[in-house]
């Protein structure tokens, strides 16, 4: 069974990112900057990006996954968003690649981290939607590998500042 979730999630990753790819070739350019000056606009500038727009993104795709994925009634819309998130991926590889030119920012920022961030939501995800007891019908949290992940996902994020703070000099 476990083996199935991780063909259907990596599916998902392949799908969604060439989505992503699809769409931006879809759009016209100032139509794609709107939709990245909503999303992630670190992309839009070519210097260090203010340390408020790289928390801001990195919080609210934990909040928001978090929130629906322990929620009772809309578990699925925590794997929409996941969905989405890596949709935006691969638009805004493309954008990356093709505006600004940068092998380099995609290949060492970009690309890994936001790619490392999808992977690991998924796994919150996984782990916050399996909470209930049939027997006991009550809710368990397994608080352990929660925290665990978010303190995986916060040393990541400082990884990934360092890398914005060298590629950025």
């Amino acid at each position: 069974m476990r083996k199935y979730l991780y063909i259907q999630y990596t599916s998902m990753i392949v799908v969604c990112f060439i989505c992503g790819v699809v769409c931006y070739q879809l759009f016209d350019i100032g139509q794609v900057q709107q939709i990245i000056k909503y999303s992630d606009r670190r992309l839009l500038q070519m210097e260090k990006p203010e340390l408020l727009w790289s928390v801001v993104p990195f919080i609210v795709a934990l909040s928001i996954v978090l929130f629906f994925s322990t929620h009772k009634y809309l578990p699925r819309i925590g794997l929409i968003f996941i969905a989405i998130k890596v949709t935006f991926l691969g638009f805004s590889s493309v954008y990356l690649l093709v505006q600004h030119e940068s092998i380099k920012l995609y290949a060492f920022w970009w690309f890994p981290f936001q790619l490392i961030y999808c992977v690991l939501l998924i796994m919150l995800y996984q782990i916050t939607t399996k909470t209930t007891n049939r027997r006991a019908l009550k809710t368990v949290m397994p608080w352990k590998k929660v925290i665990f992940l978010i303190v995986v996902m916060i040393i990541v994020f400082a990884v990934e500042y360092l890398a914005i703070t060298y590629l950025f000099k």
